[in-house]
């Protein structure tokens, strides 16, 4: 899988690349990703990405030409089996069904705002060239200083799906928020060594070795959302 970042900071994602599973991933070759800067499609000296708003609102505004630019510059280099993420407030929330439909797809493009936001102009622009390909998706209720967040936390969430970032298939199966129960589970408490910590010990049954006992408390104690 491809997933590419439309960032005016693309030094924000040096730690999230080179640490852990994601950075595997990368070494052998099952995701790759790419960082674009806006600014290089900004044709001023200074590369001015922002401007004020109309009407003379508080803030500044991502202007929507380079935005635009660097997205189809992105497109004319993959051509096909795309999809862009747009993470902004929205009625629609982010959650695991997003994370694996995303996960099918073999290039994923994240625009990442900032300030007040883009220029209403690329929205329309994108739904009306991509209405299939484009979507605004909003991380829930909060705002963040920048965008890059959400979209790491949202390209983590497919990623992890994309088999042999995680080797371990039942890690990816066995989990939280599973499709097969329409995500409303959550799961089960679990337990590592020592056997005791503090007043607080392990279940005995864990230490039975009785898979028909422990796999029944294990659902009895999976919880329903």
């Amino acid at each position: 899988m491809n997933i590419f970042f439309i960032s005016i900071f693309p030094e924000i994602f040096e730690s999230f690349l080179a640490t852990s599973l994601i950075k595997k991933a990368i070494e052998r070759k099952i995701l790759k990703f790419e960082i674009i800067n806006p600014r290089q499609f900004c044709h001023d000296k200074n590369q001015k990405i922002d401007d004020e708003i109309y009407w003379w609102w508080a803030g500044m505004l991502m202007m929507a030409k380079p935005i635009i630019d660097s997205v189809e510059f992105v497109i004319s280099k993959i051509e096909w089996n795309f999809q862009i993420i747009f993470p902004s407030p929205s009625a629609e929330v982010w959650n695991q069904k997003y994370a694996h439909s995303y996960s099918k797809y073999e290039n994923i493009i994240f625009v990442c705002g900032r300030y007040e936001g883009i220029d209403y102009r690329f929205e329309q622009y994108m739904q009306d060239r991509y209405s299939n390909n484009f979507r605004k998706i909003s991380m829930g209720k909060f705002i963040t200083l920048w965008w890059e967040l959400p979209s790491m936390t949202m390209a983590e969430s497919i990623a992890r799906l994309i088999p042999w970032v995680i080797q371990d298939e039942i890690s990816r199966q066995d989990e939280s928020y599973q499709i097969s129960m329409n995500m409303e589970n959550l799961e089960y408490p679990q337990y590592t060594r020592p056997k005791e910590v503090e007043w607080f010990v392990v279940p005995e049954v864990l230490l039975s070795w009785n898979h028909k006992d422990i796999e029944n408390r294990k659902n009895e104690n999976s919880k329903t959302i």
